[in-house]
């Protein structure tokens, strides 16, 4: 992911500010960051050996088997600047997503969107593949969806809203993937961890919420009228599924105005015991 990034955030004034700086990656973001470094030596020392085993590589799952390949190919590199821009990208997406979801739902999203990435290389091409790459665009997908305004700097250069960024990188993944392999870089893989993401993101909790059975209201706000009711509700579901910054500015001062007329109700509730 050959692109820097600087943390800044958008303001109802209008105006952009840079937020707390990113501090240290939590330990899951440690972890993988550190596992891809010490394969990236051992790989430097049995390249071709270690590609041949681990890199995703689609006749040796074909015919010999090697379904592990579409894990450990995520942890393989094909130099240092490969390594280094993937394991920036995963320290500044996602060290504040693992804070936002936990350590188990963000490993199994990341894992998800990396399979999923290995899953359509394998089937859209013949051609070994190594990186995280593929995780990496999920990542900035799920980065995009809950953080949409966040103002992220190109070569510490140029401003852009995480939304426009992910819909650039998936124009530009989408167009590339016609060409193939031909620049050396797996972009069908890149556009497979963005589509996993989004199959992840969007569809499974529909899925979810189609199977589940009928739950009692989980909040009290039977003051309100039953449609209101039941969208006050879908909005707490919702900040506690994806965070508070998922919200949209209307679906904000919904909560807002709930929040006051709950206050108010309350106010009166206790006037009467007092009396």
């Amino acid at each position: 992911m050959p692109y820097y990034y600087r943390y800044y955030t958008y303001r109802p004034s209008g105006r952009y500010s840079r937020v707390h700086r990113v501090g240290r990656p939590t330990n899951i973001v440690s972890s993988l960051i550190i596992i891809n470094i010490i394969v990236f030596f051992i790989e430097m020392m049995f390249p071709r050996r270690m590609v041949y085993y681990f890199g995703l590589v689609p006749p040796l799952i074909t015919h010999k088997g090697y379904v592990w390949q579409f894990v450990t190919y995520m942890f393989l590199h094909g130099n240092f600047w490969h390594l280094f821009f993937n394991m920036f990208a995963l320290y500044i997406f996602g060290s504040e997503l693992q804070i936002i979801w936990g350590a188990r739902k963000f490993l199994t999203y990341y894992f998800f969107t990396g399979i999923g990435a290995g899953l359509t290389a394998y089937l859209f091409t013949n051609v070994p593949t190594i990186g995280a790459s593929g995780a990496i665009y999920g990542l900035l997908l799920a980065y995009g969806v809950i953080f949409p305004n966040r103002l992220l700097f190109l070569y510490f250069l140029i401003p852009i809203r995480a939304k426009y960024l992910v819909i650039i990188f998936g124009i530009v993944e989408l167009m590339s993937s016609v060409g193939g392999y031909s620049d050396g870089i797996a972009h069908i893989a890149h556009l497979g961890g963005m589509v996993f993401g989004a199959i992840y993101l969007f569809l499974f909790p529909r899925i979810k919420d189609i199977l589940s059975p009928p739950r009692r209201k989980k909040y009290d706000f039977d003051f309100l009228p039953p449609d209101e009711n039941d969208h006050i509700d879908r909005l707490l579901d919702k900040i506690l599924r994806d965070g508070i910054e998922s919200l949209t500015p209307q679906e904000r001062r919904k909560l807002i105005e709930a929040g006051k007329f709950f206050a108010q109700i309350h106010q009166i509730d206790e006037g009467h015991k007092r009396q």
